[in-house]
């Protein structure tokens, strides 16, 4: 039995586990609570969604270890021991309560419980289960005894000495607030770390379920070791509701995680890097099969202060590294975080690293390159020492500025069959982070600019193409380093003439080119955001005086209203305080 491995993430990354892995069958929605049976008992962990929910067949075989109906071998469960582990890491017992509606209506308790099993001294797995299904006639669930009436309540008893609950009607009464279909397990006995404290926190935060050792939040004036401390590279380790909201890349549109009784938001960790570049890798997976894969890259806001680097990768929507660092060097790449969805590699059975096979490997020495050259470009836009001579290659001149059309043919050309090319793009900072979208989907977005890196003959040169976003913009642009180019051109010109003095001449005119192409491209650019930002300015404005306009007439209207509302108020009154006539037998007179 699996009690205590050192490590928050760990626990976090088998807690997400037993939350999330089971909602592939329609859910829309997770909670995940505290629960307490006593005021003075302890606090067990609980988890319930609104899925298609079990049948009794089918709880008897999650509960079992070994079985698995997950047939590809990129599913989540494909072993059958996720569930089993997940929660055993967890807490010793765990009970399941699971009601699906398919032909009938059934309930099914089921306990998974060590300390069942230690107790009684068991050599074999023992998993006791209860079976319910509604009767129309009655309007009650009544008993499924398919193995006799003494097998049920062997079984009973089992459930109601080793649970937390004490009846029949207590185990019923959780299915109360579960509808006709969905799945609630309740984790119970939870473990201790090695100073006797319980691993779950329940009680520092209402709204999350932290862990018990978090580091305490430095003085506010340590603001460095603050800002830090409150990264989410670093409250991952000990949140869980921090851990929830990075844990899968998209979401369902109408899905939502309530831990504590407050959904939690998601959060894009490609909306916190700045001078962002999307670069295209393409991995040699087989001989037919092309795999192209996009990842973000940037520095964090907060850089260079932060002292937090590293590459979310996800598998299949989920995430399995947060923030790896990938063979970075420490005093190179700090502040560097990038985000990539690799679907090619298999993680490994606990979903919490990948298999070390040979496709993993060269992704890391392509992460460290990609860390190592956009260091290289973009360190000293944080106010680090440039690290090469050469202008940043974050810029564009314009190929129909260009004389030599050769250079840019040259360029397509290989460009088109380098299998390995690399395409970087910069995404626009007003990204929409919207579940519906996938944030590393370059074509998904509106403001994007894709280009394309390669390179010519073994020469360093970085050359990128940049296709503008608007109709107006249709010439293709060209990013690339002008030392290498000037030097090229210069040097077929050497060869043709066969004068050194002219080649200097020529370097200084092209220098000139280069820098008004640079100038007049930019200038386009910035025209083209401006005209658009306009548009978007006036729409604003127009949405915003038609909104002030129903404002005002439903502000007149409530005026109506609480006119009214008196008037009819002042008129009740007015007929309590006037004397009714009556007819007695004294004639008519006043009461």
């Amino acid at each position: 039995m699996l009690r205590h491995t050192s490590g928050y993430l760990v626990l976090l990354q088998n807690c997400s586990t037993t939350l999330l892995m089971r909602l592939q069958n329609g859910a829309t929605y997770v909670k995940i609570d505290k629960m307490k049976y006593s005021p003075v008992g302890e606090y067990s962990l609980m988890i319930q969604d609104d899925g298609g929910g079990m049948s009794p067949e089918y709880l008897r075989h999650c509960l079992s270890f070994g079985f698995s109906n997950k047939c590809t071998n990129s599913s989540i469960g494909q072993y059958g021991n996720g569930f089993k582990t997940s929660t055993m890491r967890l807490g010793a017992d765990a009970i399941i309560f699971s009601c699906r509606k398919a032909n009938r209506l059934t309930r099914s308790v089921g306990l998974l419980s060590y300390t069942f099993l230690k107790g009684t001294g068991c050599d074999d797995i023992l998993v006791p289960v209860v079976d319910y299904e509604f009767d129309p006639s009655s309007r009650n669930f009544k008993r499924i005894m398919d193995r006799g009436e003494k097998h049920f309540s062997s079984n009973l008893s089992t459930l109601l000495r080793w649970s937390k609950f004490s009846t029949e009607d207590d185990l019923l009464n959780q299915f109360e607030d579960m509808g006709c279909h969905g799945t609630k397990i309740v984790v119970f006995n939870l473990w201790l770390n090695d100073v006797d404290e319980m691993e779950l926190d329940f009680t520092t935060d209402d709204e999350d379920i932290m862990m018990s050792g978090a580091p305490k939040i430095p003085e506010e004036r340590a603001k460095v070791k603050r800002l830090n401390h409150m990264h989410i590279a670093n409250r991952f380790r000990y949140s869980l509701r921090v851990y929830a909201s990075i844990l899968y890349l998209r979401l369902p549109q109408h899905f939502k995680v309530i831990l504590c009784g407050r959904t939690v938001e998601p959060h894009h960790i490609i909306k916190d890097l700045i001078y962002r570049e999307c670069i295209k890798y393409r991995p040699q997976v087989g001989t037919s099969v092309q795999v192209d894969v996009i990842t973000s890259i940037g520095f964090l806001k907060g850089a260079p202060h932060l002292d937090i680097y590293g590459f979310n990768v996800y598998h299949r929507n989920r995430l399995i590294l947060p923030f790896w660092a990938a063979g970075s060097e420490r005093g190179r790449g700090r502040g560097i975080a990038g985000v990539l969805e690799a679907n090619f590699i298999r993680p490994t059975h606990d979903k919490q690293d990948f298999e070390k096979t040979e496709l993993f490997q060269r992704l890391e020495t392509r992460l460290k390159d990609m860390t190592m050259e956009y260091w290289r470009h973009h360190a000293h836009l944080i106010g680090y020492q440039p690290v090469t001579k050469s202008l940043p290659p974050a810029y564009y001149t314009s190929i129909a500025a260009t004389n030599d059309s050769s250079v840019a043919q040259a360029t397509a050309t290989t460009y088109a069959r380098n299998s390995r090319a690399k395409a970087s793009g910069v995404l626009n900072s007003r990204f929409n982070g919207g579940n519906s979208l996938n944030p590393l989907h370059v074509g998904a977005l509106r403001d994007q600019m894709d280009y394309g890196a390669c390179s010519l003959a073994r020469r360093n040169m970085r050359t990128s193409l940049y296709m503008p976003s608007t109709p107006q913009q249709t010439e293709l642009c060209k990013r690339r380093n002008s030392g290498s180019m000037i030097e090229m051109r210069a040097q077929k010109r050497h060869n043709t003439n066969g004068d050194a003095d002219h080649v200097g001449s020529v370097n200084v005119v092209e220098i000139g080119e280069e820098r008004s192409s640079l100038l007049l491209c930019q200038n386009m650019m910035l025209k083209a955001e401006c005209s658009e930002l306009e548009a978007a300015g006036q729409t604003l404005r127009s949405k915003a005086d038609r909104l002030m306009g129903e404002l005002r007439e439903w502000q007149r209207k409530r005026r109506s209203l609480t006119d009214e509302l008196e008037f009819y108020n002042g008129l009740s009154a007015i007929q309590r305080r006037i004397p009714i006539a009556s007819t007695s037998s004294m004639g008519v007179g006043w009461i």
